[in-house]
């Protein structure tokens, strides 16, 4: 059995596997625990009944600290070492654009070895998180780079917190905002949609053809109605820490 664990900014997403087939799932929001404490408790209600575990995969962009704590709540609760996964220069089909590799965050490798495994073909991954990340694969497998900006949600996070009378609650999207909130709202996605319009106009005219488009992530709610082309996949980090497992290149990652 292995456990595999999306370790984002705000959430942990977890999957039980064996031989491919999955046993178990969950998610825990950690943002919103106040102490080392309540986020072993929200785990031990989570993986108290599991099976027992022979592997933990992590593949994690939070902060180090909470990494240092779920290492400790692995290794209390399911008296197994976790190991945090690492992006190489190649693996599992996919040769990373970065000089330096491991600087690319995993979350991003595993998502194009998903995407990948999953289709072989000129594509762009767009995870729409904390942060949004746009990446472009060749059909061979070779990643060409990406971008990196807020999500619609951290830029009306960042324009609330910096700005004196904004003071918006939800709004919706529209062409023409007269309120505020929608204005807002309208204003952050369309930056988000402009973004991933531009990067495929870029991809588009390295690969001479339009590039699929993949949709992942806890926000993509948001910006996948204003991508009708866009495939949706909800688990693409998960999928590609269970092609990271099972591969015979797997070997033990380190912080």
């Amino acid at each position: 059995m292995n456990l595999l664990v999306d370790l984002g900014n705000t959430r942990l997403k977890w999957m039980l596997e064996s031989g491919g087939a999955t046993i178990a799932h969950g998610a825990v929001a950690h943002a919103d625990t106040s102490s080392a404490a309540a986020l072993s408790l929200a785990l031990s209600l989570a993986w108290g009944g599991l099976p027992r575990v022979a592997k933990i995969c992590i593949a994690s962009v939070a902060p180090l600290a909470i990494d240092v704590e779920i290492e400790a709540i692995a290794k209390q609760q399911l008296d197994v070492a976790p190991e945090f996964l690492r992006s190489p220069a190649f693996a599992l089909g996919i040769r990373n654009a970065y000089a330096e590799p491991e600087r690319l965050g995993i979350d991003r490798f595993l998502g194009l070895a998903a995407a990948h495994a999953a289709h072989r073909r000129a594509q762009i991954v767009v995870s729409v998180g904390t942060a949004l990340t746009l990446d472009a694969l060749d059909a061979d497998g070779t990643h060409l780079g990406g971008w990196i900006l807020p999500s619609p949600a951290l830029m009306r996070d960042a324009l609330l917190a910096r700005t004196a009378r904004v003071g918006a609650a939800d709004g919706r999207i529209t062409e023409f905002a007269d309120t505020t909130a929608d204005a807002v709202h309208s204003g952050t996605v369309n930056a988000a949609i402009g973004a991933v319009e531009r990067f495929r106009t870029n991809a588009e005219r390295h690969f001479a053809k339009k590039p699929a488009l993949v949709v992942t992530g806890g926000g993509a709610d948001e910006l996948a109605p204003m991508l009708p082309d866009a495939e949706r996949r909800d688990d693409l980090v998960l999928d590609g820490l269970a092609l990271w497992a099972s591969s015979p290149e797997f070997a033990r990652g380190s912080r």
